[in-house]
This record gives structure tokens, sequence and C-alpha cells, in this order.
């Protein structure tokens, strides 16, 4: 890479995969979410997280949601696509064809399932990284892949120059700084965060912004504490997290089931008219009544 600062900063909300009623991809809902982080003022889209339900979705569905989201992002912002996935060689079709689709990165977690030694997980990334058509951000998200990236294995994957940076969301403030740390050994890395409720703590800590759920629900939340800490407006990005983490702790909960949160968000679009509430299995979906309490909180002044 020849670039000397980070190529993706800002916010990046982790975009939910819309599904049709029989449970197909929905391009016209990509399509209308698309615009609507468009008209936010969002510098990147990511899709195929978590919150994208890229492990309850086969590899066809997957292809059909890059494809949907090129077309509706392709305009409009960088894209950045998930390819994480216990076989390596799924993850690298799902590179190739992100390429394909004229994707601006990838984004890698860490093999879930078996556990591994941080030898295997370096090993692993020797493997793949040099691989991949794309610059890639490596997601520690141990909540989900029962793994976490230990120092070594990160200061080894800095050394690639394929990497673009790092997104972390084990909601480990100490463990944020040491990343920065690693990631500050060069000027073309990223750091963001994926914790809503640790946005402004992590800017403080030098990360280049967040992926966030929230972001794509309360985009403007977001963007104005970014520019509040910008502008030194100290007492004002204060009162946005504060703001930010009310609505998170009433939103994201909302199901009772532990993958609550990727519900909640697809039913807070719902809600925004933006696309179906509907998940892949075995995530449960936000019930219509939840999808209406959501555009409450959302739109309080609609329910007014």
């Amino acid at each position: 890479m020849n670039s000397t600062s980070p190529i993706i900063q800002g916010l990046v909300p982790p975009v939910p995969t819309p599904l049709t009623q029989d449970g197909k991809v929905d391009p016209v809902a990509f399509d209308r979410i698309a615009e609507h982080l468009h008209a936010s003022g969002i510098d990147a889209a990511f899709v195929l997280g978590s919150t994208g339900e890229c492990a309850s979705l086969s590899l066809s569905h997957r292809f059909h949601a890059i494809d949907a989201a090129s077309a509706a992002f392709s305009n409009r912002m960088p894209l950045l696509v998930g390819i994480g996935d216990p076989c390596i060689d799924h993850s690298l079709s799902l590179a190739k064809h992100a390429a394909a689709a004229n994707a601006t990165a990838l984004v890698l977690n860490a093999p879930s399932y078996y556990e591994i030694s941080h030898t295997e997980m370096r090993a692993y990334l020797d493997r793949i990284i040099p691989q991949l058509p794309l610059p890639v951000l490596l997601y520690n998200m141990p909540w989900l892949t029962g793994h976490s990236f230990d120092s070594q294995t990160l200061e080894h994957a800095a050394s690639f120059p394929g990497l673009i940076g790092f997104k972390d969301s084990s909601g480990d403030l100490a463990y944020l700084q040491n990343l920065i740390r690693i990631a500050s050994t060069r000027t073309d890395l990223s750091v963001l965060v994926g914790n809503d409720f640790l946005f402004l703590d992590a800017l403080k800590l030098g990360a280049h912004g967040a992926v966030v759920g929230g972001a794509i629900l309360y985009p403007d939340c977001f963007r104005k504490l970014l520019d509040a800490f910008n502008n030194h407006s100290t007492d004002l990005a204060e009162s946005l997290q504060q703001e930010i983490n009310r609505r998170g702790e009433i939103i994201f909960p909302a199901t009772g089931n532990p993958s609550s949160v990727f519900a909640a968000i697809k039913g807070g679009l719902a809600s925004l008219g933006l696309c179906r509430p509907d998940m892949a299995p075995p995530i449960q979906s936000c019930t219509p009544d939840l999808v209406a309490a959501i555009g409450r909180i959302l739109n309080p002044a609609a329910a007014a």
C-alpha cells in the first residue's frame, strides 16, 4: 500500500442483510438502506458482518448480498465485505466475489468453532492474507469467534502490506489501546471500535472511527459526536455519548435473546420502512409490536 493515511475511517455501520418474505436477499431494500446512510453522511458501509448475519446465510445468499450491496453502495460510499468463515476456501471465494463486484475492502475475523493456538492463528493469516485480492481489515470479535488476537499476532498482521487496519469489538479499552499502539507503527492503518457505548472513549484513545450498529439507526447522533470531538466540544460529545448509550440500552436487548442486538437493528430499519424485520434462522425476528416499539424510540415525535 502506498497510502500515508488510513483508508477507512469515520462512521462505518454494519449493515443487516435485508431479506424478502421468502428468505431471499432483497436488492431493493439494500438500495433504500444505502440511500438512508448516504443521506446521513455515513463514510462507508460494512456488509456480511455479524449484524449482516454472515454465519446464518448460505454461500449463495452471501454472494447475492455482495452483488446487491455493491449495486446499492457503489456510487455512494466505500463498501467493506465480511469474508469470515470457518472454511478458508469459503473465505477466499467470498473475497474473489467481492473483488469482482468492485468492493473496496474485505473484513476478516478469526475462524470460529475450533479452539486454536496463537501460533495456528498466525499460520492461518500467513496462508490467507497473501491470497486476498483486496485490502483487508482484521476483525477482533471474541464474543462470537471464541478467539482474541494476541499482541504478537496483531504485530505480525501489521507486517502485511495488504492490511489496512483493525476493527475491535472486544469491549476492552486496554486491548483497544494496545491495538492503537500496534497500528501506530504504520501511517496507513485504521483502528475502528465496534462498541457503541465506547465510541467517545475510543476516539480519546486515538481510534479513527467506529463500526457500530447504532450508527445505522440514529446516524445523526454519531456524526454530531464525531464532529463535536474533532471540534473539541467536550460537553456536547459527552452528552451525545449519553444519548447513544440511552438508546442502545433500550433497543439492543429488545427481544430478550442473547443475539437480540442483531434482530433489534434490523427491526429498527423495519420501523423506518427500509426493510423487513425477517432474520435468517436461528435468530428470532422482532415481532410487529417490537418493531413499533423501536420505532417510537427512534422517532418519539411521531409517537406523540
